[in-house]
């Protein structure tokens, strides 16, 4: 199982992705690919800013068909004792003077708890964490 991460999920949406990435993708077992609660809510989240400054609904379109038919049957709820664990990850490094965002921490709860990889640019975010993780924007990922 990968979980996608934002950064993943936005550059895998535009017109014209990164060449990595696009190599990335096509290199996966697309029904290995997962997207998680608070990856969904930080795209809708820019989908909405996009609409609010440009009065284009494309990125929501393309959000909501990502849900309902690429992914359907293939979303990581943020649910059970993840919460627990994302506040633990927080708590952890914040005192290890390493803070880690909310959204962050509640992507790296959801893929420890499943025994995921997580897809994602910021590979430093998610330092200390025991957390397996692939860069699909470096050239040998």
């Amino acid at each position: 199982m990968i979980i996608l991460d934002t950064n993943v999920v936005s550059e895998a949406s535009k017109p014209a992705p990164d060449s990595n990435v696009s190599a990335w993708f096509r290199k996966q077992d697309l029904l290995a690919l997962y997207m998680c609660g608070p990856v969904i809510m930080e795209q809708s989240f820019g989908a909405e800013r996009f609409l609010n400054k440009t009065g284009s609904d494309r990125y929501i379109r393309v959000l909501d068909q990502l849900i309902s038919q690429q992914f359907a049957g293939r979303i990581v709820e943020f649910s059970g004792s993840i919460p627990r664990l994302a506040g633990k990850l927080r708590a952890t490094r914040e005192r290890i003077g390493r803070p880690i965002s909310l959204s962050d921490a509640m992507i790296a709860a959801i893929c420890l708890a499943h025994d995921a990889t997580l897809a994602t640019r910021n590979v430093r975010d998610f330092d200390g964490l025991d957390l397996k993780r692939v860069n699909p924007f470096e050239a040998d990922a």
